[in-house]
């Protein structure tokens, strides 16, 4: 068995990525993996930090500080493949409070979860999908509605190597949201990659 660890300081957060420092926060983050047997991997990951500038910050109470607005983040995997398939199941929970917008702290959170698969059915080619979700929490004890619309999604693709460095690949894609404009999208999709 085999244990890998990682861990990160960035200026910026996963909802509010940055290049340079706009609150004075600073997000931490790590990975432990684990692979127990050949094939499997079981990993989790955190972060949290400060998500909002300090514009921003100013905008919404003069007195708050940007830690005060604080995003977490906890997230757990597990891969398994063997033979002619792999199997993924992913799922991040994100956390974001925003105590300086009302009388009481606001929490705000969302969850979104993938599963997906490949299987090679002969040399070079292959078949995949992947199905998709991600929801929103309530807003408030008493209102029953979510801060935004939740949204799924299913796809199914495959791909063929022309030769070592270049790859066609085709996918289906469905998009259904319960809320918005758009509520359901069709998108087909034809890629080549090409590496050298």
């Amino acid at each position: 068995s085999v244990i890998v660890a990682t861990a990160s300081v960035t200026v910026g957060t996963l909802s509010n990525p940055q290049f340079s420092d706009d609150n004075g926060g600073r997000q931490v983050a790590g990975r432990l993996a684990l692979r127990p047997a050949a094939g499997l991997v079981v990993g989790g990951s955190a972060a949290r930090g400060a998500f909002v500038s300090r514009t921003a910050v100013r905008a919404a109470r003069p007195d708050a500080r940007g830690d005060d607005f604080m995003q977490t983040a906890w997230g757990g995997d597990v891969e398994y493949s063997r033979g002619y398939y792999l199997l993924r199941f992913e799922t991040v929970v994100s956390h974001w409070r925003l105590p300086a917008l009302a009388q009481k702290e606001l929490a705000l959170s969302a969850v979104a979860t993938s599963v997906e698969g490949r299987y090679k059915i002969r040399p070079g080619l292959y078949a995949a999908a992947r199905i998709d979700h991600l929801g929103f929490s309530d807003v408030g004890a008493t209102t029953l509605q979510s801060w935004d619309a939740p949204l799924s999604r299913w796809e199914v693709g495959g791909g063929y190597s022309l030769q070592r460095n270049l790859l066609l690949k085709l996918a289906y894609q469905h998009n259904s949201r319960n809320g918005g404009r758009v509520r359901d999208l069709d998108l087909g999709d034809i890629q080549v990659v090409f590496w050298f």
